[in-house]
């Protein structure tokens, strides 16, 4: 990467950039990709959008950097070359490569509640696995193609009562309460289905979502997931982030954060499973309940 000024430097001055202990994941941020122009500084960018611009550098770089992480952030993620003060930070420039700044929606702001989506059982999905073991594979598809660029954004709920022959709890931490959380698919204008339907997945099947338990032998108990998805137009909060800790989301976007234009609408995606493996019961096969039914 190469610093221009009046002169070309290959870096900034000694102290100026310094790498986040723990990096945000590379690739789309939430919100509108914006490509950064010659004059653009943070302040201009986040009052054309009408967000602050905490807002906008939390969703680019992360909360609670440093101008040092933020120099980081700009020459490895959006690439700028071009310094304007002697090589103490780096500007915003159309030479920068990529050049992209990702605009989160404002704060409070509403997005566009547009479709309830269909959601589409795959590969004879649901499976029984026994003994509480369960996989349940699926696709989003909306009823007619996204008026813009959007993302569906599924709430979940989950609980587990798990125990033992003799009644006891099988394990604690399974069994405690589980924080809501809401995770996010893209869907491109003109597309009816997620931009991510068809990556690679480690299973070597294609899907969007996944509901599934492991194999429980010895054990009863019940295991709940509830889930509501919505299409909206428009962007996600800053407050989703990939690789979340506080979620089960992994590579998805998702946040405990409610956003500001959850409604409570929606498509229901439910699923209940109960089993007795337990070496006095004379039925070790799995019940489950799925349920999906429009939300109004």
């Amino acid at each position: 990467m190469v610093l221009r000024q009046n002169s070309f430097m290959p870096n900034l001055l000694p102290g100026h950039e310094k790498k986040p202990a723990q990096p945000l994941p590379e690739g789309h941020r939430p919100g509108m990709r914006y490509h950064v122009l010659d004059g653009d500084t943070w302040e201009t960018v986040a009052r054309k959008h009408g967000v602050t611009v905490q807002e906008l550098i939390s969703n680019n770089c992360g909360p609670r950097v440093s101008k040092e992480e933020i120099n980081w952030y700009l020459h490895f993620r959006v690439g700028c070359s071009v310094s304007k003060d002697g090589g103490k930070n780096w500007a915003f420039s159309t030479a920068a490569s990529p050049g992209f700044v990702y605009v989160p929606v404002p704060a409070g702001a509403p997005a566009l509640v547009s479709q309830n989506p269909r959601i589409n059982n795959l590969y004879g999905d649901p499976k029984d696995l026994g003994c509480g073991g369960m996989r349940w594979l699926v696709e989003f598809e909306l009823p007619a193609s996204a008026g813009a660029d959007g993302w569906i954004i599924q709430q979940i709920d989950r609980s587990y009562d798990i125990r033992e022959p003799d009644g006891t709890v099988s394990s604690p931490t399974l069994n405690a309460a589980k924080r809501t959380f809401w995770e996010a698919w893209p869907v491109r204008s003109g597309a009816i289905r997620t931009a991510n339907r068809y990556d690679a997945t480690d299973e070597g099947v294609s899907y969007d979502d996944s509901f599934d338990q492991p194999v429980r032998p010895g054990t009863r108990g019940t295991f709940k997931v509830m889930g509501l998805a919505k299409f909206f137009e428009g962007n996600l909060p800053a407050s989703f982030r990939k690789q979340n800790p506080d979620t089960r989301a992994e590579d998805l976007f998702s946040s405990i954060v409610k956003p500001p234009f959850w409604d409570g609408t929606g498509t229901v995606h439910n699923l209940t499973v109960t089993w007795d493996c337990t070496p006095a019961s004379r039925n070790t096969s799995t019940t489950s309940r799925t349920l999906v039914f429009e939300k109004e």
